[in-house]
């Protein structure tokens, strides 16, 4: 779990690069139906490491996830800070659990 200034950051950084308003929502995890076959089923959980979060991704572990017009996963190596989220559109997002 990343610290509150740590998730500030990431958030106006968010903000910055995609162009529109993040939503202040603690989000722990997202169930995702891909609506193409390729991808897999997910229930994408702050803390844990996937290494299938688009085709062909590497392993990294989910530090944040932000909701936008998408919701955006975020990994060391993508949206915190450098290169951009996973995005994940609303269509394809079936359940969001918050933090208590």
């Amino acid at each position: 779990m990343i610290s509150d200034e740590e998730r500030l950051k990431i958030q106006a950084y968010l903000e910055g690069s995609v162009l529109g308003k993040v939503r202040d929502r603690k989000i722990r995890s997202i169930r995702v139906n891909m609506s193409y076959k390729q991808q897999p089923h997910l229930i994408i959980e702050v803390g844990k490491s996937y290494s299938d979060l688009e085709p062909g991704a590497p392993d990294q572990q989910v530090i944040a996830i932000f909701e936008s017009d998408s919701f955006l996963v975020c990994t060391r190596e993508r949206g915190a800070g450098q290169g951009l989220p996973y995005y994940f559109i609303r269509a394809n997002v079936r359940e969001v659990r918050e933090f208590d």
